[in-house]
């Protein structure tokens, strides 16, 4: 063999394998904090009965339900943020006891996610607390991360996760309700989890009548949409009328232009709002079932602004994480 061929074929060689190295470094970082240290807390809240697209759960005794909401953790491998982030979780979750805990999407960012997004699941299940997610625009989008789908069947796949699936006939992951029982068995809350997506497709523009060529936000769909006034009616019919609270990542088609006209509002908007570029008659749904107390997202870090409009509350959930856009340059900082 020439020495010129030999000299190639040791190159590639070690190409391959420093790549391969690369590879499993990068898979087997997780979120880096000590999950064995985490000791459950204590509640009394049971799983009275699923299905694909719904739980229900009762709290045993009486007093308030406490919830708790977290968004835009990141928890995307950079080992000090992720460390900061988990403590900030457990700090909280340890001191208020909640009886629910929350994630508002952008949970597990970044390439190589299996891992995180499984360690993730594990801090959550040696707390002992029940909890529930939507995903973001950035679950699934980063080199040999998760699909979308497969974060879904992982956080599912725990004990006291809350979080399903959906009917496979309606777009996206995670589209489910988590209803809520007093101990005397009677309904006192339905929260609507519902995807609102990433970015919008070529063929979602064509199909929504969006003819901007830039990034676009995704939104809730005209599937999700009869999703929710079908899945309202069926609790309705078991429990009659209730009252719900809706969760989702991108803020809804409403939320930007309505708030320049509202005559209050608490929190402050420090950035554009980046809401769903198209509007599939998600909100007209929230007001013509008449349950809606408040919409809940995340998405925009720093905007931590809420406000009433046409009788239901649009509510950011500031950012939760170290290594979104606004935390990650402060960090950093000297």
């Amino acid at each position: 063999m020439k020495k010129g061929i030999k000299i190639i074929l040791a190159v590639l060689l070690v190409g391959i394998i420093g790549f391969g190295g690369f590879i499993l470094y990068q898979s087997s970082k997780g979120i880096s904090y000590d999950i064995s240290s985490v000791e459950k807390i204590e509640n009394d809240v049971e799983i009275i009965k699923e299905d694909e697209d719904s739980v229900t759960i009762r709290k045993n005794s009486d007093g308030e339900f406490k919830v708790l909401m977290f968004t835009d953790t990141h928890f995307c491998g950079k080992r000090e943020k992720d460390i900061m982030c988990a403590e900030y979780i457990v700090k909280n979750i340890t001191e208020q006891k909640p009886d629910l805990v929350i994630f508002g999407g952008d949970n597990i960012s970044g390439g190589f996610t299996k891992k995180r997004a499984t360690e993730f699941a594990v801090l959550m299940e040696n707390l002992g607390v029940y909890w529930a997610a939507v995903l973001g625009n950035h679950e699934g989008e980063g080199f040999l991360a998760v699909s979308r789908e497969e974060n879904v069947e992982i956080f599912s796949s725990y004990e006291y996760c809350l979080m399903r699936e959906g009917k496979e006939d309606i777009d996206g992951h995670g589209n489910y309700t988590v209803n809520i029982l007093n101990n005397d068995g009677t309904l006192k809350e339905v929260f609507f989890f519902m995807d609102s997506g990433s970015y919008m497709s070529d063929e979602l523009k064509a199909q929504y009548g969006v003819t901007d060529d830039d990034e676009v936000y995704d939104g809730i769909k005209t599937s999700q949409v009869e999703w929710y006034k079908e899945k309202h009616d069926e609790i309705e019919a078991e429990y009659g009328k209730f009252k719900s609270v809706t969760v989702v990542h991108i803020p809804p088609y409403q939320t930007e232009g309505n708030y320049e006209n509202t005559h209050f509002a608490y929190g402050e908007k420090r950035e554009g709002v980046c809401e769903s570029g198209f509007d599939a008659g998600f909100f007209d749904a929230l007001k013509e079932k008449g349950s809606t107390q408040a919409v809940y997202f995340g998405h925009d870090h720093v905007n931590d602004f809420g406000y009433e409009y046409e009788g239901i509350l649009l509510s950011y959930i500031q950012s939760s994480g170290y290594s979104s856009y606004n935390m990650e340059s402060k960090f950093d900082s000297p």
